[in-house]
């Protein structure tokens, strides 16, 4: 019974789930089991806004719909827009393809980002491309995915593009269609689909440019979450979480590709920095340039908070205050060749050196409120240096129906 309920809190579409015994008239051995759930909205139409002196206003739009037509059907389509990007996309998922559980779904997008007036490199991208996933279940909690997706890349660089990437365009081109292979596994026995208080999250991630593609290179992630109740309704709890990722070329003769770097910084990262703009910095292309940030293929983040209920609020499975330290930082395991009029300006330090770590702390705050769902943090770095770009309060807002 008890594992029933979490299954049905697990799938994020209801904000309550009740359940009520009943004796069967005559049958001393058997129980009248009643599920009484409360349905909250589990499509939406969010809005995200973020502010940086380099890049401004930054805005994005997108609609989605968990449950579509009460299927258990996944829909997302968005069309965003800001200063620096344009990203039309649509992807649908039957988590039910089959009755053994395994789930199909399928992705189109066209992706046109440019990065000239925002603090990472000055570079542009345009790409666009199709995929389709598979998801199988291989136990209660667990679950393995599979997808194959096609894509086309291209870069392009401008007067003041750092030298790192003027070179890796030289010698590599400026356009790559690739076969990418990607394999998960997911382990997820949190006590909530949405702001959980107990349990544990696990996700390992694969992406491989596979040989033959003109990218060739993989990817591995790792994620994981631990909550730990601190009283018995739950509404206290100690929440640790962990990001690692590692990325490299295929090819040893060819560097891994810029574009698919990690960044750390801003919301659901390292708040209090503005969102990507740790790491490693360029060579500028010019003396007296700007340098900028390039990312790493290395990627170290983690946080540790203390969940608490907000006061005066009756309905604490919609509200989540938090009080967090933050750390992470991305790293180059190896630095990029510049263009040769520029190697006595490179700045580049190669190498995990966890004494770059930035850590921050401050208090965050995710809401779902009648206009939508809500997500603030007002946070400190704590040890931020020349070049850094902070940011003392962040937020994101949607509107849900």
């Amino acid at each position: 019974i008890t594992q029933s309920r979490q299954r049905l809190e697990r799938l994020g579409f209801f904000s309550q789930v009740e359940v009520d015994t009943q004796p069967v008239p005559g049958q001393p051995d058997l129980l009248d089991v009643t599920y009484n759930v409360e349905e909250q909205p589990s499509g939406s139409i969010s809005a995200s806004v973020g502010f940086s002196e380099s890049a401004g206003v930054i805005y994005g739009v997108g609609l989605a719909q968990n449950n579509f037509l009460g299927t258990g059907n996944r829909v997302n389509v968005g069309a965003q827009r800001s200063d620096t990007f344009t990203s039309v996309n649509f992807a649908f998922t039957d988590p039910y393809w089959t009755l053994d559980g395994i789930s199909r779904g399928y992705n189109v997008f066209y992706r046109e980002t440019d990065y000239a007036d925002s603090d990472i490199s000055t570079f542009s991208t345009d790409a666009y491309g199709a995929g389709i996933n598979f998801g199988y279940p291989i136990s209660e909690l667990s679950r393995l995915n599979f997808g194959a997706s096609i894509e086309d890349t291209t870069v392009k660089t401008y007067f003041d593009t750092a030298s790192e990437i003027r070179r890796y365009v030289e010698d590599e081109g400026d356009n790559a269609q690739s076969l990418k292979l990607t394999a998960s596994w997911t382990r997820n026995n949190l006590n909530r689909g949405i702001m959980p208080t107990a349990g544990n999250y696990q996700r390992l991630s694969l992406e491989t440019g596979v040989p033959g593609s003109d990218a060739e290179y993989y990817k591995v992630q790792a994620r994981a979450q631990q909550l730990f109740p601190i009283n018995d309704d739950q509404t206290w709890a100690f929440k640790f979480s962990g990001n690692l990722g590692y990325a490299d070329t295929l090819a040893s003769n060819d560097p891994y590709p810029f574009y698919e770097n990690f960044y750390a910084g801003g919301l659901g990262s390292v708040r209090g920095f503005t969102s990507n703009t740790l790491g490693q910095r360029t060579t500028p292309a010019r003396e007296g340039g700007r340098d900028r940030t390039l990312g790493g293929n290395v990627l170290v983040q983690g946080s540790a908070e203390v969940l608490f209920p907000m006061p005066f609020v009756e309905n604490q499975r919609s509200v989540q205050p938090t009080l967090f330290l933050d750390a992470g930082n991305t790293f180059l395991s190896s630095c990029y060749d510049v263009l040769e009029e520029d190697a006595g300006r490179q700045q580049c330090s190669s190498g995990v050196d966890l004494g770059d770590l930035r850590y921050s702390v401050g208090i965050g705050l995710s809401w779902l409120t009648p206009v939508g769902p809500l997500t603030f943090s007002i946070a400190e770095p704590l040890n931020d240096e020349s070049g850094d770009d902070t940011q003392f309060f962040q937020f994101s807002l949607g509107q849900t129906f």
